[in-house]
This record gives C-alpha cells, sequence and structure tokens, in this order.
C-alpha cells in the first residue's frame, strides 16, 4: 500500500514538473542574409505585459508558465516581451540589426560570447542623444548585434507603445544583416532622391509658415478675429501634414512631447478652419440656431478626439468605432456649415460663395472616403489598392485648393476693407472740413459776444476785487482783535500789578508826607527824621514812576498790537519780548479758567542783545504760537491722567547769524495730514467759534515775508509738537 502511494506521488510530481518546465521555442538558424528575416510562429514566444512593470530578472523567472505561442492569444495591450534563440549557420560572422517598425520603444537584451546579458534600448519616441549608435547612424528601429559563424545566442526583446497609442498588433520579430541594411539604404537614395523631398517640403513648410505670419498681420492692422482664426489653423495644418519632419529640424531631443501633442493637430486645425469658415460667411441672425448646432457638433468632435487619446489602454474598449464617430462628426460639422454657406448664398451673400467655391473639393473628398469606410465596415466592400495610392494625392490637391482659394479670399475681403476704409477716411476728412467751417462761425460769432461779456465782468472784477481786498484787510484787523481780546485777560492782570504797587506806594507817600509835616510844626524838629522821610518819599515816588511806566509800556504794546499797519524794525530785546508774550498768554487763558496751571519753562540765551525787527509784528507771532501751545495742554489735560503735568518750554539761541527760537509742548500733537494744512489761511483744528483760522497762517506770513525767516513745525501725535522760528540777524 505504501509502494502505491509513493508511485502516485512521483506521477504527480513528474506531472507538476513537466508543467512547469514549458519548453522554449525552436532555435532560428541563420542560413542567408540576403533579405529581411522574419520568424515564425515557431521560433518565438510572446509574454504580455499590461502594466509595463516586468524586468529581465523578472520574465526569466516566470518564463515557465507566462510565455505563449504568437497565435494562441488575442493581442490587445501595449508592451510586450518576446524571446527566440538566434544561431548563425553560416561560414562567416554575421552583423545583426534586430528590427521592430511597429513600436515606438524597443529593448534587446543578448548574450554575448561571454555569455554576459547586453542591453540596448532605441525608438521613434526617444530623444536623438540616447539612440545607439552604429558608425556614426543613429538606428530608431534597430539594435545591433554580433554572431560568429556557428555561435547561438539567447535574445529577449521588449517593444512598447505609449498609452495614446494603438496596442502592438504585428509583434513578429524581424533580423536583417548589415549588409542588407546598407544595400537598401542605398536603393533608397538612388530611387526616392530624398534630397528632393526634403528641398521641395521645405519650400512648401516655408509658403505656409508665410501665410500664417501674413494672416496674423492682417489681423493686428485690422482685427478681424477670421484671420486670426485662420492663421491658427494653416500653423496647426503645416505642424499635422510636417510633423516628421519638423520634428527632424526642431524636436529630435522631444519626439515623445512632440508625437503625443501631433495627435491634436488635426482636430485644433479642423477646429479653427470651422471658425474662420463661420467668421468669414458672417451668418445672419435668423441662423443662430444653426450655428449653435455647429458649436455643439464642433465641441462634441473635439470631446471625442480627447477620449480617444485616453481610451487606448482600457481593454476590451471599442477604438475603431471612436475613430469612425469622430470621422462621422467631422462630415456632419461640414454639412452643417454647408446649409449655412447655401442659406447665406440665398441671401446675396459674396463671402459666402466664395466659401462655398474654397471647400466644396475637400468636403466632397472627405464625405467619398467616409462612405468607403462605412461601406467596408458594414457591407465588406473593399476599395482596390491601386484606388487608395491616389487617395493621398487626392487629399493633398483638395487641402492645395482649399488654402489657395480661401486665402484669395481673404486677400479680396482686405482689399475691400482698404477700400471701405480709405472711403470712409475720405467721408470723414469732408466731415470734419465741414465742421471746421460751422465751428469757425461759430466761434467768430461766440468771440463777439465774448468780448462784450468781458468788458461787463472785467468792470465786476475789478468792483469784486477792491472788495475782496477791503474784506481780506477787515479779516486781517479781525484776527488782530481775535488776538487782542486773547491778550484782554492777561493784560488786565499784568496792568494790575503795577497799578496796585502805584497805589500802594501813594499812600505810604501820603503818610509820609504827613509824618513830615507834623515833624515840622513841632517845636523840637528832628533833622535826621526829616532827612529820613524825605528819603522814603523819594524813593517811593520812584516806585511809582517805575510801575507807571511798565503799566504805560503795556498799554503802548497792546495798541502797537492793534494796529493795522506793519511798524518799522527797530532794536528789540527779543528774550524780554517772548517772556512778557509768553505771561501775558498765560494769565489770559487762566483768566479764562483758573484752575489751569502749567508749567513754564525758559531757556534764554543772554548772548543774543536786541534784535532789529518790528516788534508788534513779532509779539503777535509770540502770541498766537503761545496760545496754541497753552491751549492744547488745556485741552490734553481734560481728558488725560491727574499724573500729567502741562508743559510749555521757550528756547532761544544764536545760532550763525540767526536766532532761532523753539516753542515745545507736551500737548495732543497732530498727525501728517494735520501738518501739511496747518500754515493754510482759515484752516483750524478748533471748534466752530474758537478759531478763525488765520493765526498761524499770519504768523508764517509775518515770519517768512516779513521778516526773511523760517517757520516750522515739528509733531507727533498723543506727544506734543514744536514750532521752530529762525530769525536772520540784520
Amino acid at each position: 500500500m505504501v509502494h502505491c502511494y509513493g508511485f502516485v506521488l512521483s506521477m504527480l510530481a513528474s506531472l507538476s514538473v513537466g508543467f512547469a518546465q514549458q519548453t522554449w521555442p525552436l532555435v532560428y538558424e541563420i542560413k542567408s542574409d540576403s533579405t529581411l528575416l522574419r520568424l515564425d510562429t515557431a521560433h518565438f514566444q510572446v509574454l504580455e505585459d499590461r502594466a509595463g512593470k516586468y524586468t529581465l530578472e523578472d520574465v526569466q523567472r516566470s518564463s515557465a508558465f507566462r510565455f505563449d505561442s504568437y497565435y494562441n492569444q488575442n493581442r490587445s495591450s501595449h508592451v510586450y516581451w518576446k524571446r527566440m534563440r538566434i544561431k548563425n549557420a553560416m561560414p562567416r560572422n554575421l552583423n545583426l540589426y534586430l528590427c521592430d517598425f511597429n513600436a515606438s520603444f524597443l529593448e534587446m537584451y543578448h548574450q554575448d560570447s561571454t555569455g554576459r546579458w547586453q542591453h540596448q534600448r532605441t525608438g521613434e519616441l526617444i530623444p536623438e542623444s540616447q539612440l545607439p549608435d552604429r558608425n556614426g547612424n543613429k538606428e530608431r528601429n534597430r539594435l545591433f548585434f554580433h554572431l560568429r559563424s556557428g555561435e547561438q545566442t539567447t535574445l529577449y526583446q521588449r517593444s512598447e507603445n505609449p498609452f495614446w497609442r494603438m496596442p502592438l498588433v504585428y509583434i513578429s520579430p524581424e533580423l536583417q544583416s548589415e549588409e542588407n541594411r546598407i544595400q537598401s539604404v542605398y536603393q533608397s537614395i538612388r530611387v526616392k532622391n530624398g534630397w528632393e523631398d526634403f528641398f521641395f517640403d521645405g519650400i512648401m513648410i516655408g509658403i505656409l509658415l508665410l501665410a500664417v505670419c501674413y494672416n496674423l498681420f492682417i489681423f493686428i492692422t485690422i482685427r478681424d478675429k477670421v484671420y486670426l482664426y485662420f492663421s491658427i489653423c494653416l500653423l496647426f495644418f503645416t505642424l499635422d501634414r510636417n510633423a516628421f519632419r519638423i520634428q527632424l529640424a526642431f524636436f529630435e531631443e522631444q519626439p515623445y512631447e512632440f508625437k503625443m501633442l501631433n495627435v491634436f493637430f488635426f482636430i485644433i486645425f479642423y477646429i479653427f478652419f470651422i471658425q474662420s469658415l463661420r467668421n468669414f460667411i458672417q451668418s445672419a441672425p435668423a441662423l443662430a440656431r444653426l450655428n449653435r448646432a455647429i458649436t455643439f457638433f464642433l465641441g462634441l468632435t473635439a470631446l471625442a478626439n480627447v477620449i480617444q487619446f485616453f481610451m487606448y489602454t482600457i481593454p476590451g474598449f471599442p477604438i475603431d468605432d471612436l475613430l469612425l464617430l469622430i470621422e462621422i462628426l467631422i462630415r456632419i460639422v461640414y454639412v452643417l456649415c454647408s446649409i449655412g454657406i447655401l442659406k447665406m448664398i440665398r441671401r446675396g451673400s459674396p463671402e459666402a460663395r466664395f466659401a462655398l467655391l474654397a471647400t466644396t473639393p475637400l468636403f466632397t473628398f472627405w464625405l467619398a472616403t467616409l462612405m468607403t469606410q462605412l461601406l467596408g465596415r458594414f457591407f465588406n466592400v473593399n476599395v482596390p489598392n491601386s484606388v487608395w495610392n491616389w487617395v493621398e494625392y487626392a487629399e493633398q490637391f483638395c487641402f492645395a485648393w482649399l488654402i489657395i482659394f480661401f486665402s484669395g479670399a481673404l486677400l479680396n475681403r482686405y482689399n475691400l476693407v482698404r477700400e471701405r476704409v480709405a472711403q470712409q477716411a475720405i467721408e470723414k476728412e469732408q466731415l470734419e472740413k465741414e465742421r471746421e467751417i460751422e465751428r469757425n462761425r461759430i466761434i467768430a460769432n461766440q468771440n463777439e459776444l465774448l468780448e462784450q461779456q468781458v468788458k461787463e465782468r472785467t468792470a465786476e472784477l475789478q468792483t469784486s476785487l477792491e472788495n475782496l481786498k477791503t474784506t481780506q484787510n477787515q479779516l486781517i484787523q479781525k484776527e488782530k482783535l481775535a488776538s487782542l481780546g486773547e491778550l484782554t485777560a492777561g493784560i488786565a492782570h499784568e496792568i494790575q500789578n503795577p497799578l496796585n504797587f502805584v497805589n500802594n506806594f501813594s499812600e505810604v507817600s501820603t503818610e509820609l508826607v504827613n509824618e513830615l509835616d507834623e515833624e515840622q510844626q513841632k517845636p523840637d524838629r528832628d533833622p535826621e527824621l526829616e532827612k529820613e522821610l524825605l528819603g522814603d518819599l523819594k524813593q517811593n515816588l520812584q516806585k511809582i514812576s517805575h510801575h507807571g511806566g511798565r503799566a504805560s509800556q503795556i498799554v503802548r504794546n497792546m495798541l502797537a498790537h492793534s494796529r493795522t499797519t506793519a511798524g518799522e524794525r527797530q532794536p528789540t530785546n527779543l528774550n524780554a519780548l517772548c517772556d512778557e508774550y509768553l505771561r501775558l498768554a498765560y494769565h489770559g487763558l487762566r483768566a479764562k479758567d483758573n484752575t489751569f496751571n502749567c508749567e513754564l519753562k525758559t531757556d534764554f540765551d543772554p548772548t543774543i542783545g536786541l534784535v532789529k525787527l518790528v516788534p508788534q509784528e513779532i509779539g503777535r507771532v509770540f502770541l498766537n504760537l503761545f496760545n496754541n501751545a497753552f491751549y492744547t495742554v488745556h485741552e490734553k489735560q481734560k481728558a488725560a491722567s491727574a499724573s500729567y503735568q502741562p508743559t510749555v518750554r521757550v528756547q532761544t539761541k544764536s545760532i550763525n547769524n540767526t536766532i532761532e527760537i523753539r516753542i515745545i509742548d507736551n500737548g495732543l500733537g497732530m498727525t501728517a495730514e494735520v501738518k501739511e494744512k496747518l500754515f493754510q489761511p482759515f484752516f483750524t483744528t478748533k471748534p466752530t467759534g474758537e478759531g478763525t483760522g488765520l493765526g498761524l497762517s499770519l504768523s508764517y506770513d509775518i515770519i517768512t515775508k516779513g521778516h526773511g525767516g523760517r517757520l516750522t513745525v515739528e509733531s507727533e501725535l498723543g506727544k506734543g509738537s514744536e514750532f521752530t522760528i529762525v530769525l536772520p540777524v540784520t
């Protein structure tokens, strides 16, 4: 029984080993190198790589159960691996090429005479700099290897198409000897005269690009969109029809990107051609529904083209049906455009006749080819190959007809536009001349009327000017009186002190006179006492004279401050003048609010001496600046905390033949916007009724115009302001 089980197990093991060790294809022996060698299905096997991720090590490990015969599967993949064994059965060494004219990428792994694996890669989508070089010739569809006489090698071939191309169908390996390759190239050059093809193709590309630039230039000149659309149309037609040559000239290092974009060149050409055609015939508003239908099917065609780009990798997707649908949609758009052209011809449009003449051959050709495809697809009606050989030439003729006649129609349209523009320019010039004559006549009449009005207005303006000057003088006097009013309380306080002294010393003097009279009536007169009384009386009279003079000076300053005319410059003690007006302004504000207290700080330069200036004018400036300083610290004190100490500081200094007076406060400060307008007439930040807005303006004029000095201000909001007066020493 044990022997039976052992026999069964040995049989199963032998079967599993048989399945795992699938045999390699037959060795392909090369016995002739005169032609292109195509391996039949018995000499190679295929491995489908749908994900495109297999490496040589992968396929070698999994070859036992993944490689299969070519004819045993329905092929629909973008990547295939093929394995084969090649033997040189000829009496001489062979230089061979492995060829693949259907794949975009070709890779070859083969064992050399030392048993090492050699790897090469080529393909039409690989940059030129990465192609293998064989004796100065870079091959895009062939990979070279060498076999000595009687030598056999194992070879793996990997063929790939990108996702946006059709899956690989024809995947039979092909071999070509180097001698056969050289002979075929030589014959191709002799028979085809390739340089002539490139020469004439280059001329055609140049003509098309010139047409693109010409239409683009016309669009820039007259802003007619039909020329822009047609220039784009011609550009992509050139790219589509000459993609291979343009790639050789400019995109050999980016063949993948260029050929991928090449998929969309025709549909872009077609879209912009239809747009140029629609703009050319200028369909009537009554054809709006037809226009919308054209737009819909045109968009559907573009969408189908984009879908086609991504659908090749989906197994089982009916890509042939989608391609046929795109062809049908292109013809539907043409039919709709033809209907629009015919309707515009009935409406008498000459552009529609040109469009019909230009497009009829190409669209007739397209309809014929579509019918041929439908007959072949659904009714198995095949067109002979001899007829298909002429299809390309017929299509080229139709495109040439289209471009020539449509370009001619656009040129005629441009000439008509130029004539119309020229005629419009002539009519516009004539109209301008008529308008100019009429304008001159109206101007002459208006000049007479204006001269009369000017005479009347001049008299009125003269009167207004005199009134304005009077009003201006009144405003200035009003400002002086306003500042005089500010002085009144301070003057009353200042004049009260000397008057008190006068009164007190007068009473004391009266008592002294009475004592002296009493002493003189005594029989025993005391000469010493009389002398002392007379001395005290003399001293009192001097005090009365001093304080009376002080009161008179205050009155004189008040009168000078209120004068309307400017005084003369005279030597003045600037420090005393500044100190006097500082205290007058301070006592004036305290007379309004006796709770207000401010710290006064003075720093007067004793070397200044007497300065020639107009004291009443400079006093007015000091008064305005001191009033503003006391006002701003008073306002800040109302809102600030109890720790805030209002301070006004005055400094005078002699600097390089100039006198500098600085008035500094720690009040509210001001913004940059306020500072810019500070010296403008009638500008004030005080509430209505508390300021005229002329104080600083007049002060600025007094300093700059009256004394040739400068008045500037520096301020920071919330921290205070500093006014600086600079007076030249004369």
